[in-house]
């Protein structure tokens, strides 16, 4: 028999429901422009029919009396393999072990939906926002009308709004998935996790979702100001799995034309506190937009290397360019499209800074060193890193009012070397990594509740010396609503075996905030995704005088998991 054309592989469901819609999620067809919480189904490919009947494949010699075996050459007994036959041998063999792998070890799925936004990206639409050229990716609507949804999108870098009316589909990501991890070892906290849903509702029970993981066996989970709570206490990420919950807010490389000066504020030059203050020559000074000193070519430049006590600073304002007025950074998702009730939507209070830095220049005689602050509308926290000789540099954390975290010397940012920069305040704990190692333990600070509204969750400062900081990212951390009941209006408890999982895009996720039972047992684990292998973009070539527009793998995507 021909072998058949092995599946094309399945899609895995993820939770897209919008915030306000109870409504029960239905499974979207190929051609469905459905965000519903859908199933991952193994769709089977018809199977290959030949045109005509499968005949031997043979040699072009004939069969050899053993009257002519003993007197013909060694030369003309042997048999020469038809190229052909050597093709569908190795074909067997390939085919043979994608199978197995596939079935005993690996699987690939497919990412329909947007439950786990912008990590995971489901079937939609992309574009280049027109202003500040950052690619914006939307979803394909739960409900509504498609055309209206794509009409006005909005770039969550510079708030552009735009349309992806005559944009293409493109496909969800696709995710290699390892089957036998958790035969190893047990689930852990805040990994991506492929189950079985236990949703009782026929439409969704026993279809392969993907989620992240929350809450384990034994514990209480409960969700308090879009962060998570065990048995009463924060869960705090560690540095890679802060890194994997990142949602961009702003990007320095993406300027519209103009630049960004108007959403940094240069502080008046000032000197070392350390110092006596002198006398008040006037009113204080109030904060500018930043110039073209201090924003040269997509980089932010802090010069302050002319005397070892001058600083030089500037502050981060969520600045609307539109609206011309500063906004509080809000919980929002690109992916959802433009909320009706942008204001209505929580705030985001959990930070983190990534950046290239580099020290082009040190003042002699003193002390130089680097700054970065954060705040979370409750307290601010700083690092400083000295500049200069590593011999003699110290690094420190530092809570805004109550004094030093932690500190440690042999630290410095060496003149003319370039160091890759991540500082988040996330979870009530403050981590300082440099070149992907931390350099400071995790400093944790009390629990709290109430925080304010944050429209300047950034400020950055320079002492001593000249700094160059490129290719600067803020990003917030996961914000989990209070949509469902397990966990936000009544403590979700775990049983042996049992786990709780949430998306992502915490406001257009069905998990277990919403299903009638919370856990997920252990039993109904499929696997862990590791590789994002199939991540799509939309390609053109010009063929003919006319454009081809079509689908071709986003190489800038394509990423392992963590």
């Amino acid at each position: 028999m021909e072998p058949t054309t092995p599946p094309s592989p399945p899609e895995i469901v993820k939770a897209d429901v919008p915030p306000h819609t109870p409504e029960a999620p239905t499974t979207p067809t190929a051609t469905s422009s459905s965000l519903d919480e859908t199933p991952i189904t193994n769709h089977q490919e018809p199977k290959a029919t030949p045109d005509t009947p499968n005949t031997p494949l043979t040699t072009h010699h004939s069969p050899l009396t053993a009257s002519e075996v003993n007197h013909s050459s060694p030369h003309e007994a042997i048999h020469h393999r038809h190229p052909l036959r050597s093709l569908v041998v190795v074909a067997a063999v390939v085919l043979g072990l994608f199978l197995l792998v596939r079935t005993l070890a690996v699987e690939p799925f497919g990412v329909p939906t947007g439950s786990m936004a912008p990590n995971l990206i489901g079937h939609h639409r992309a574009g280049t926002c027109p202003r500040c050229g950052y690619t914006v990716r939307v979803g394909r609507p739960s409900t509504g009308n498609p055309a209206e949804h794509f009409a006005k999108v909005a770039c969550p870098n510079c708030d552009q709004h735009f349309s992806l009316t005559n944009a293409r589909d493109l496909s969800g990501d696709r995710l290699l998935v390892d089957k036998n991890v958790y035969e190893l070892r047990l689930p852990r906290r805040w990994e991506m996790v492929v189950f079985r849903c236990p949703d009782p509702d026929p439409r969704e029970f026993g279809k392969p979702y993907v989620k992240r993981l929350i809450g384990l066996p034994g514990e209480i989970i409960t969700i308090v100001a879009g962060d998570v709570y065990v048995n009463g206490q924060i869960a705090r990420k560690g540095l890679a799995e802060v890194r994997e919950t990142m949602v961009p807010v702003y990007e320095l490389a993406y300027a519209p034309k103009g630049g960004w000066g108007i959403r940094w504020l240069v502080e008046p030059p000032g000197n070392d506190p350390r110092l006596p203050a002198g006398p008040p020559a006037g009113p204080p000074a109030s904060p500018t937009p930043a110039d073209a000193a201090v924003i040269q070519s997509g980089a932010l430049v802090l010069n302050a290397s002319e005397t070892p006590q001058t600083m030089a600073a500037v502050t981060y304002r969520h600045w609307h360019l539109d609206e011309r007025q500063e906004m509080p950074v809000r919980a929002w998702n690109a992916y959802d499209g433009t909320p009706r009730n942008f204001g209505q939507l929580p705030a985001a209070h959990d930070f983190i800074l990534t950046c290239e830095i580099e020290v082009t220049a040190a003042a002699t005689g003193g002390e130089a060193s680097f700054a970065c602050r954060l705040m979370d509308g409750a307290d601010a926290v700083s690092a400083e890193i000295a500049a200069g000789p590593r011999s003699t540099g110290r690094a420190q954390l530092m809570r805004e009012k109550h004094g030093g975290l932690s500190s440690t010397r042999g630290v410095s940012l060496e003149v003319g070397r370039v160091y890759w920069l991540e500082f988040a305040f996330v979870d009530r704990q403050v981590l300082l990594a440099l070149d992907g190692k931390l350099i400071l333990p995790p400093a944790e600070l009390p629990q709290v509740t109430g925080r304010s509204e944050v429209k300047r969750p950034l400020q950055l400062g320079a002492r001593g010396c000249r700094v160059v900081i490129r290719n600067l990212k803020l990003s917030r951390d996961i914000h989990y609503t209070q949509y469902g009941d397990h966990g936000t209006k009544q403590p979700a408890t775990l049983g042996a075996g049992e786990y709780f999982v949430l998306g992502d895009n915490s406001s257009n996720s069905q998990d277990s905030r919403k299903w009638p039972k919370p856990a997920v047992p252990e039993v109904d684990f499929i696997g862990k995704p590791f590789l994002i292998h199939q991540p799509l973009r939309v390609g053109r070539v010009t063929f003919g005088g006319q454009e081809r527009v079509f689908q071709t793998l986003d190489w800038s995507r394509l990423r392992w998991l963590h």
